[in-house]
């Protein structure tokens, strides 16, 4: 396909997404019946203060989406006009401009015929001069240690608009402070007085802190599960607690320790509440935990099916209470490439995709055990231990068998919603990848040296996380943001082998806007880079799992898995080109000759993902189906690297997905458009370690270069023809297809794309 055609599809592939853009979100949905009117525009005159996305919350007449009035989409969802909630949504106008600073508000309503079936409404609006807020005060907080804090950062000021929603929210504020620093009785009531004829408001928050207030005991109530003795002791209950006598009473350390008993899943039912006995003077303030225990012991499998694991099983044993300490035990096993992966191959065909990956030929495994613990010496903190052993692949990229292998993490959760995780891991197990990878990327070409590489080696890495989730869902968040950074140094000074040091650097962040009718915008952006053994150098052996890849059903849709980026192929065959007048003997494949036996992604050690989604609830069955449209972007490249390889391409693939939600998670189908050509590259052949030699073909396990145009060459040693060193250049132009169906790459996966 020509570039020009390219650039044309992926942009007409980004301009359908933005064009399908939702109207702004109303207060609820209106149903539409036969014979109704269909509110195709609605918008808003005279607001200066407030944009109209804020006022269209506020009220329940809401358009369609804009994808059906303009584009006239099926899958869209079609809203009608309620004439009897006209009136309402004046009076909710009203009285929002009038609680926020806008007493002489008035609202007024247009509404005009589109076509036979169709209206659009208008709301005019005359906010009014605003009332100023003259004076605000805060009383009472003299006896309150460290009053600043108290008072710092409001959401209100003197001089400003009298807002009473931002003025109850500075009052809940103060009490929500005044709780977290000893002051559990502290009562905070606000009071106002408005001069109509000046527009000035003057208000009043009062304070009654009560006393400064430690805990005095906690007093714990257990009712064991199913009439069996308790299982967990009150000393175990109390140092998970943390709340000791004498303590500072802080709501939030409570609400946190709440938490972390629930986080055992120990327990059905947690409360942990101050004593109604207290008196209202009393320094001291004693907590009652009332405890119902679950069982302590679970047990879980499962069994599924994916494009690249083929048929999959996994077995998980848990106890919640392990040596009665209220420490958590998994035991976990997974088996994947079932049915494709020796010794239990035998249903190949059902799994055409795995079976084109040389890392599937056995089976993928892991077995492992996982003790935490719910608290570590009274810290907010989670330590875990870990010890396992796995062979895992990753799609016609690498695979990696660890015969041992162990992880010590600590979780930080000081604050709630930004967990921070430091991790030491160490493992001895070998990594094997393509031949072609390793002598066209790190120029390790000959049999032996690759031997060794691909040994058995201890590899220590030291990782920190940090994340921050604002969404309102695990599964499929519809409104938030999330973002996440994380961070892996490997080297020998943490015991690692000195063939297995780098340093590597990975953000993403996700924003998710969503609407009463159940449209989502979704949006991610996420980067990557793998350095040296220090973070100024890009040069030198990056182990093969740890370096970076796109492509597949959760980054570049409109690429299989893996294989954005370069890469080198694999020929089917080649010939021996001699010159006896140039004296110089060549092994190549012909100018014309375009097809491969395999494509090796390259991976690199820079990586850039964009992604964009607009999410839709089906027409039919919106609880259990969605549609999605999306556009997709990025590259993977090398920095610093041979030349074949440093090439950065910003490729855009639009697509279309089906989502069914499922008790496993969303179920994905996936269809995208690819609108580029496979990238030219090196060409290579491998030659396998038991074909004979006859004195005519190269040495069995070598890889010679069988580029067009190839110029490295070939002497015969001890009757074996050899190529000599050097780069195999990346002239091999692989057949396109520049049909409809040929550029559609279909994926199915578990899971949202992010």
């Amino acid at each position: 396909m020509r570039p020009a055609r390219a650039r044309a599809l992926s942009m007409l592939g980004c301009a359908l997404l933005v064009l399908t853009f939702v109207a702004p979100a109303s207060a609820q949905d209106v149903n539409c019946d036969p014979g109704d009117l269909e509110v195709r525009g609605l918008s808003f005159s005279g607001n200066e203060a407030f944009r109209d996305a804020e006022l269209s919350r506020i009220i329940v007449t809401t358009p369609s989406a804009f994808a059906r009035r303009t584009l006239r989409l099926p899958l869209t969802a079609r809203r009608c006009l309620d004439r009897s909630e006209l009136p309402k949504d004046r009076a909710r106008l009203v009285i929002y401009y009038r609680r926020r600073g806008y007493p002489d508000a008035a609202v007024d309503t247009a509404v005009r015929n589109i076509g036979r079936d169709g209206v659009e409404v208008r709301f005019l609006i005359s906010e009014g001069l605003p009332t100023r807020l003259e004076s605000f005060v805060v009383q009472g907080l003299d006896s309150v240690r460290d009053r600043a804090s108290v008072t710092r950062d409001l959401p209100i000021r003197a001089g400003g608009r009298f807002d009473r929603i931002h003025i109850e929210a500075a009052r809940d504020t103060i009490a929500r402070r005044l709780r977290n620093t000893g002051y559990p009785r502290a009562q905070v009531t606000n009071s106002f007085d408005v001069d109509d004829a000046r527009r000035v408001a003057f208000d009043t928050i009062a304070v009654s802190p009560g006393p400064f207030t430690r805990i005095g005991g906690v007093d714990i109530d257990v009712v064991p599960f199913a009439s069996k003795p308790q299982q967990v002791p009150d000393g175990v209950v109390r140092r998970i607690i943390g709340l000791d006598s004498g303590r500072v009473y802080r709501e939030e350390e409570v609400l946190n320790a709440q938490r972390t008993l629930y986080r055992t899943e120990a327990y059905q039912h947690v409360s942990l509440l101050t004593d109604s006995a207290s008196g209202a003077a009393d320094s001291t303030i004693d907590i009652k935990a009332l405890l119902v225990e679950n069982t302590t012991r679970s047990a879980r499998l499962g069994a599924g099916y994916g494009t690249l694991d083929c048929f999959r099983l996994t077995g998980e044993l848990s106890s919640y209470n392990f040596l009665r300490t209220a420490r958590r035990l998994d035991l976990t096993t997974r088996v994947s490439k079932i049915g494709i992966g020796e010794p239990l191959a035998g249903a190949r065909e059902l799994c055409p995709q795995a079976k084109r990956d040389p890392f599937s030929a056995k089976l993928n495994y892991y077995v492992g055990a996982t003790l935490r613990q719910p608290v570590f010496f009274g810290l907010r903190t989670i330590p875990t231990i870990t010890v396992f052993s796995e062979r895992v692949s990753e799609y016609n990229a690498y695979l990696r068998t660890t015969a041992i292998g162990g992880i010590a993490s600590l979780e930080w959760r000081q604050f709630s919603r930004l967990p921070f995780t430091l991790a030491y891991s160490m493992d001895l197990g070998r990594t094997e990848a393509q031949p072609a990878l390793f002598c066209a990327v790190f120029n390790i070409c000959d049999q032996e040296d690759r031997r060794r590489v691909q040994q058995t080696q201890r590899l220590a890495v030291v990782s920190a996380i940090v994340s921050r989730d604002n969404s309102n869902s695990l599964v499929s968040p519809t409104h938030g943001s999330q973002w996440r950074v994380e961070a892996r140094h490997a080297s020998r000074f943490i015991l690692s082998d000195t063939a297995l040091q780098f340093n590597k650097l990975l953000a993403e962040r996700s924003q998710y806007w969503g609407s009463p009718g159940g449209a989502v915008v979704a949006l991610r952006v996420r980067g990557g880079a793998v350095f040296g053994r220090t973070f100024g150098t890009v040069t030198g052996f990056i182990p093969p799992q740890e370096r970076l890849y796109a492509g597949g059903p959760t980054t570049v849709r409109g690429f299989s898995q893996n294989e954005l980026g370069s890469a080198i192929y694999i020929a089917r065959s080649f010939v021996v080109v001699e010159s006896p007048s140039l004296g110089y003997t060549v092994f190549r494949v012909a100018d014309s000759v375009r097809d491969f036996r395999r494509a090796v992604p390259v991976g690199g050690n820079s990586l850039v993902v964009g992604n964009l989604e607009l999410r839709l609830p089906s027409p039919f069955l919106p609880e259990l189906l969605q549609w999605t449209l999306f556009t997709d972007a990025g590259d993977v490249w090398n920095r610093g690297g041979a030349g074949n390889f440093r090439n950065f391409s910003i490729k855009v693939t639009p697509g279309i997905q089906v989502t069914a939600f499922s008790p496993v998670g969303p179920v994905r189908v996936v269809l995208g458009y690819n609108p580029y050509d496979r990238p030219r590259g090196p060409l290579y052949f491998e030659v396998p370690s038991n074909q004979p030699v006859d004195g005519r073909s190269p040495a069995a396990g070598t890889l010679p270069c069988v580029s067009p145009g190839n110029t490295l060459r070939v002497t015969l040693v001890d009757g074996v023809l050899e190529q000599a060193e050097g780069v195999c250049e990346a002239k091999f132009v692989p057949r396109s297809d520049n049909s409809f169906r040929s550029r559609l790459t279909f994926g199915l996966a578990i899971g949202q794309a992010f």
